[in-house]
């Protein structure tokens, strides 16, 4: 089973967090377990369920198997999402591993995905209706931004402000739910509440600008992914937008590349080339590091403790993540 490499003071948790992921997805069906099993081990950060945990223990909670509850169904959202992703991008390896619809088929894939949510939300549904409803929002926004992205798919027509809204809805809100059912969950103000999902909306626009940074400058065997898999499969992210700006060159070429669906080898690492050229690597880490000051601003809110202290902290991983 899989663990996040980052130790802020909640290995403990975590460790039951990933037991109950594994008793959740048990099945008299062996394919679905097996399935289930093959994307929730696979690694990853438990960016997720760490973030929940550390919002609940920040304000002072201290019932440790409900915010477990709570922190492994948004995991197993996660996990539903990535395998879903996966088949609509036609993915091949996830973190190093055949993607679920590659390995049991596209048929199996879609029901384990349903899987997932099913059972993230029975976890949830043992909760009052302030959780689920803040969960429930979480994956409506999932659901919006990939139809979003998709709008985008082989075109060239995407701008920043669009991109910053597509990652909110993906991989930001769930951040923010996760963080804000933790402090709900803690007993904390209104105001702490929203400060800390202020703070995972912020840290998760900051952890998908660098997981598209990784993608043209990270090293295979950390990322678990091909380099350029995103100009591949026909996105266009924040540092190739950041380049086409800069440069007509690198616009003429990314353009072109987008809207192919199999380019060339070559022709992707031409693309590549003309990213790290113009610039456009650094100025997304600066937008990254803008976003990380903003969610450091939020935990202005907490008192000073270890896990506060650990929220601060996660921002520096994140921002210097090479996987």
């Amino acid at each position: 089973m899989s663990q996040s490499p980052w130790d802020f003071g909640v290995n403990k948790e975590l460790e039951m967090v990933e037991a109950r992921l594994a008793e959740m997805v048990e099945s008299e069906e062996a394919i679905l377990n097996e399935a289930s099993m093959h994307v929730i081990g696979a690694g990853g950060k438990r960016l997720r369920p760490t973030i929940a945990l550390l919002a609940y223990k920040s304000l002072g909670g201290d019932d440790v198997d409900k915010i477990v509850d709570i922190a492994a169904g948004f995991e197993l959202i996660h996990s539903a999402t990535l395998v879903h992703d996966d088949i609509n991008d036609g993915g091949m390896l996830r973190r190093g591993r055949e993607t679920v619809y590659r390995k049991y088929g596209l048929h199996n894939a879609i029901v384990t995905g349903d899987f997932l949510f099913v059972k993230a939300f029975s976890l949830g549904g043992m909760f009052d209706r302030e959780v689920v409803r803040t969960t429930a929002d979480a994956c409506a926004r999932l659901a919006e931004g990939e139809i979003l992205q998709s709008r985008f798919r082989h075109t060239h027509d995407l701008d920043i402000d669009r991109y910053v809204k597509i990652m909110e809805r993906k991989t930001a809100e769930p951040l923010k739910a996760g963080a804000m059912v933790g402090a709900y969950l803690a007993g904390g103000t209104m105001e702490e509440i929203q400060c800390l999902g202020a703070y995972g909306l912020n840290l998760g626009v900051a952890f998908q600008i660098m997981d598209d940074v990784l993608d043209f400058v990270g090293d295979e065997s950390r990322t678990g992914k091909p380099i350029g898999s995103d100009l591949r499969e026909g996105y266009l992210t924040l540092p190739s937008l950041l380049a086409m700006k800069e440069s007509e060159t690198a616009r003429t070429q990314i353009a072109a590349i987008i809207k192919q669906e199999t380019p060339s080898p070559e022709s992707v690492q031409a693309s590549i080339d003309l990213v790290k050229s113009s610039g456009g690597i650094e100025k997304a880490k600066a937008m990254a590091e803008f976003y990380g000051m903003e969610a450091l601003q939020q935990l202005g809110c907490l008192s000073n403790n270890p896990y506060s202290e650990a929220l601060r902290d996660l921002v520096s991983m994140v921002l210097e993540r090479d996987s």
